[in-house]
């Protein structure tokens, strides 16, 4: 059995629809089908993990339906918020690339765009204790399968250290970034811890 890491459905925002906020972000239409493919795609599951965003309640939804099962939702998966929530309220994709390439181009992973924000340090220390929590898990899921449902950049940083464990440092983020640019998660990736 296993531990499913999976990358939420294409949200209104992936198509460069304005949100209110990081939360709030619904699936698209076509977010919605991808949800309900997943259910074709995954073994029978007996635990789902989500992040406290709208998107991946969303698409573990049909999961949750057919199994009759209830998320748990972990404070800690939610998706690398380094731009400040109040000044991307109503905004979509083309709005903050001015913000986005300042953001990455300081390369500072202690930098913090407000106090509503996060900084990629943040980031590394929410993702190091969720990959304890794992390490802890799989022990527990040998005779069932559990499915995570979480976001891009999180799980990037993830499978980074998963497989090339590092301490924090610029040229992680360098990395990170380039990765993101050039291998991006693609929306409803399905990755076994």
């Amino acid at each position: 059995m296993a531990i499913f890491l999976i990358r939420h459905a294409e949200s209104a925002a992936n198509i460069n629809i304005r949100s209110e906020s990081h939360a709030s972000i619904a699936l698209s239409e076509h977010g919605r089908r991808q949800a309900e493919q997943l259910c074709s795609v995954l073994p029978s599951i007996q635990h789902v993990i989500i992040s406290k965003y709208r998107r991946t309640y969303q698409t573990a939804e049909p999961i949750l339906q057919k199994y009759r099962i209830t998320a748990e939702i972990d404070e800690s998966i939610h998706e690398f918020s380094y731009l400040s929530e109040r000044k991307c309220a109503n905004t979509n994709l083309d709005d903050r690339k001015a913000w986005v390439r300042a953001y990455w181009d300081r390369m500072d992973f202690n930098y913090c765009d407000a106090d509503d924000a996060e900084s990629f340090a943040d980031l590394y220390n929410r993702v190091q204790l969720f990959h304890e929590k794992l390490s802890y898990l799989a022990q527990q899921y040998l005779d069932k399968n559990l499915a995570v449902f979480t976001h891009g950049q999180f799980l990037q940083l993830l499978l980074t250290l998963k497989y090339a464990p590092q301490p924090l440092s610029r040229e992680l983020m360098q990395n990170f970034r380039s990765d993101l640019i050039h291998r991006p998660i693609q929306n409803t990736a399905i990755f076994l811890f």
